[in-house]
Parts: structure tokens; C-alpha cells; sequence
């Protein structure tokens, strides 16, 4: 090849290599629930004799969490970035096990205060929240309890109030990634799988003992309604919910120069929100947070959809 030629493509290929390379951010930040807080990740049993209860009252394993766990089992968010770059700083901070997209003392919205209240405020951060708004309901017609799955307009606006503040305090030049609402309604199928031949777990009766997310794990009816209505509600509530994921971020996107995207990419995809945990991606403890092997995959689909890699 002449010289001049061979300098031209050198040329080209550096530019376009330059277009395609995003720096990684300065600082992460999540807002998130017990998904983020890895809790029970590594719990393998629940009954009275294997001593599980133990593992499961430790509660939260920070050390296993898809965003920034230290621990080798789990190759995090934050792993993947000091991959690439081993000065950028992690901190979930925000996150509380029991939050809600809406309501409660650490919604989206008051997760997002204590994010933009740090001395160093991060430059990007990765959400993962909606597992609670469906647990903690009842029921999914409004006529058969008080606390109904929440309604759309009641969804998209506690996403709305989360990212009002993020895009107005947030560095110009950050990014938001809106993780998926998972799938719980596939978690009492994962349970009863997970308990089927072995004596060191009981999911049943531990979601029984202690209510853990009642309106999917019940197999019995529940306010008038049966298991198959309420998985149906379940399922159209988390689909619509991460949709409107997408629609918000398309519309706050660029706002304040801050760029805001979806994990969620549809139905038909890959993510979070389409992910069906198996028996393995539950831990033993309580038989429905993400174990080891889920804390992972999390990870994995997260670092997927994150657009500053």
C-alpha cells in the first residue's frame, strides 16, 4: 500500500474508533431496593435444621449486589467499569432494601435527593426499582381490596418525580439508565421448583411464615381473586409499567443535558424486565431475591442496556 494511502486509513480508522469509545463515568450511583442491596444472595437453605434462618435474618449482602459488589462471585457494574477504567467510584448510597418506585421513605423521588446530595455527585447513575410496588399490594382489581396494583398514572408519576430532580441536579453530560421492573410474577413457579426434592428449603412456608410478595407467591385465592387472575394482572401491570420506563426516558432524554435511556428494550428482548428466574437465580433463604447466579445476571443485562460502556 502507498504511504500516503496507508497514513489515510490510519487516519480514519483512529477517528472512527474515537466516535464509537464513550469515557466511563467519574462516579455510579443506584437507586435501588433488596435487589440492589443483594439481600440473601448467598442463602442456600431456609429449614429449621440446616440453619438457614441465620443466613436469611443477616438480611442485606451489600457484598453481592449486581451494582458494586466486592465479592469475586459477582462480576458487577462497577467490576465491568474498572475494567475499563479503575478510578471510577461506585456508591449505592441511595438504596433501600424495601423502596418503592412510589410512596414510602425511599421512593424513586427521595433516593434521588440523597444522590444529588452527596459532595461528589455522580455522573451516572442506574435505577432498579417497581419489585415492591407490586409485592405490596393485595390485589389487582381495585374493587376487591384497598391497596391495588397502582395504576398507570400512578406509576408514571413517581417516575416522573424521581427524574425531575435527577435531570435538574445532575451534571450536565450524566446519564440515567432506568432498569426494568422484574418479572416476580414468575417467582412462586421458581420456588416451587427450588423446593421440589430438596429438604433444606421450604418456599412455601417461609413466604407463608414471613408474606413475602403474598400476591404472587399465594397459590390459593386471595381477596376474591385466584392465583391465575392475580399473575395475569401481575403480568400486564410489570409489562405496561416498563413500558412506561421507555416512554419517560424518550421524553427526558437530553433534558439539561443529561441523556436518560430504558434498560427495558421490549418484550421481545433481552433485559430485566423479560428475564424469567429459574430455580437457580433465586437464593434458598427466601426463596425470591436474586442469589448469587441472579445478582449476575442482573448485572449482565443492566451492563447490557447501559449506553456510557
Amino acid at each position: 500500500m502507498h504511504k500516503a494511502s496507508l497514513f489515510v486509513s490510519l487516519a480514519l480508522t483512529s477517528a472512527l474508533c474515537s466516535i464509537n469509545t464513550v469515557a466511563a463515568p467519574a462516579k455510579g450511583a443506584a437507586a435501588g431496593d433488596s435487589i440492589t442491596m443483594g439481600f440473601a444472595a448467598d442463602c442456600t437453605g431456609n429449614t429449621f435444621f440446616t440453619g438457614g434462618f441465620f443466613c436469611l435474618l443477616g438480611g442485606d449482602q451489600p457484598e453481592h449486589s449486581w451494582f458494586d459488589g466486592s465479592a469475586s462471585r459477582v462480576n458487577s457494574v462497577h467490576d465491568k467499569y474498572k475494567a475499563i477504567d479503575p478510578n471510577v467510584a461506585a456508591t449505592k448510597n441511595a438504596a433501600r432494601s424495601g423502596a418503592q418506585m412510589r410512596g414510602g421513605d425511599d421512593s424513586f423521588s427521595i433516593q434521588a435527593d440523597r444522590i444529588l446530595a452527596d459532595t461528589l455527585v455522580a455522573d451516572h447513575v442506574e435505577v432498579v426499582l417497581g419489585g415492591n410496588d407490586i409485592c405490596n399490594r393485595d390485589c389487582v382489581d381495585p374493587a376487591n381490596c384497598t391497596d391495588p396494583l397502582l395504576t398507570e398514572s400512578e406509576w408514571r408519576g413517581a417516575v416522573q418525580a424521581g427524574l425531575d430532580k435527577l435531570v435538574s441536579g445532575l451534571p450536565t453530560g450524566s446519564t440515567v439508565v432506568l432498569g426494568s421492573v422484574p418479572r416476580v410474577q414468575d417467582l412462586r413457579a421458581a420456588g416451587i421448583a427450588k423446593q421440589t426434592g430438596n429438604w433444606r428449603v421450604n418456599c412455601e412456608s417461609v413466604w407463608s411464615t414471613f408474606g413475602i410478595c403474598r400476591i404472587a407467591t399465594n397459590g390459593g385465592t386471595m381477596n376474591g381473586e385466584s392465583f391465575a387472575t392475580r399473575s395475569a394482572g401481575i403480568e400486564a401491570a410489570q409489562r405496561r409499567y416498563n413500558e412506561v420506563l421507555q416512554e419517560e426516558a424518550v421524553a427526558y432524554n437530553g433534558m439539561n443535558g443529561v441523556e436518560v435511556v430504558a434498560e427495558y428494550s421490549g418484550a421481545d428482548q433481552s433485559n430485566v424486565g423479560t428475564f424469567s428466574f429459574g430455580k437457580d437465580d433465586i437464593d434458598g433463604g427466601d426463596c425470591f431475591h436474586p442469589s448469587v447466579r441472579g445478582q449476575n445476571t442482573v448485572a449482565d443485562l443492566m451492563w447490557t442496556g447501559n449506553p456510557d460502556k
